[in-house]
């Protein structure tokens, strides 16, 4: 990302990292990730996908995925029977194809962030206890399970990413390289995906 926005987070991580205080990121992160939530879609300077997919490139260089031994839900725990199944993952993103160009990524990212917004925040929160705080970007941050609902709807971001690059440019390969030729290049979807 050639933006102000990743100047900025890269400055929290520094801080951080400068202070030996992983969580400083997250004191820092809190109310940017709040004005960001506050954006309607079209006027965000980068779409729901990307901005949290940096939000943790820079958890992990601050060394909070260490710290608090973060890992991803999985599919199965938004599924029948998984403990997060009154989220609905299967009818929500069931029938949403695979990303084949931008519009396809910019597609299936509206539909992960309302299903993020409608049921992901707010089954986690339920189940877990952490109740209507889940659904604050202002405090959320702090908890282990926004973490790992996050790193979920990554992973599904880094698969779009893939088949993006496999249908279009199979020439990139990992998921940062991805994310670096659509910032580069696609100026105009960036708000979208």
């Amino acid at each position: 990302m050639h933006s102000v926005l990743e100047q900025i987070l890269e400055s929290y991580e520094q801080r951080a990292t400068d202070r030996g205080a992983p969580n400083e990121y997250l004191r820092q992160l809190a109310p940017l990730h709040n004005r960001w939530h506050g954006f309607s879609r079209g006027a965000r300077p980068i779409g729901f996908l990307l901005f949290h997919w940096h939000l943790i490139e820079h958890f992990r260089g601050a060394g909070l995925e260490q710290q608090l031994g973060t890992t991803a839900y999985t599919v199965a725990d938004f599924s029948a029977g998984g403990d997060f199944a009154d989220a609905q993952w299967p009818a929500w993103m069931g029938d949403v194809p695979d990303a084949g160009d931008l519009q396809g990524l910019a597609d299936y990212s509206l539909a992960i962030e309302r299903w993020h917004n409608v049921e992901g925040h707010m089954v986690v929160g339920m189940v877990t206890g952490r109740g209507e705080d889940m659904m604050n970007p202002l405090v959320n941050i702090f908890f282990p399970e926004f973490w790992r609902l996050h790193y979920f709807i990554n992973d599904r971001f880094e698969e779009q990413l893939t088949s993006y690059a496999q249908a279009v440019h199979p020439g990139l390969g990992q998921a940062g390289e991805i994310v670096g030729h659509i910032e580069a290049s696609h100026h105009s979807a960036l708000a979208f995906v």
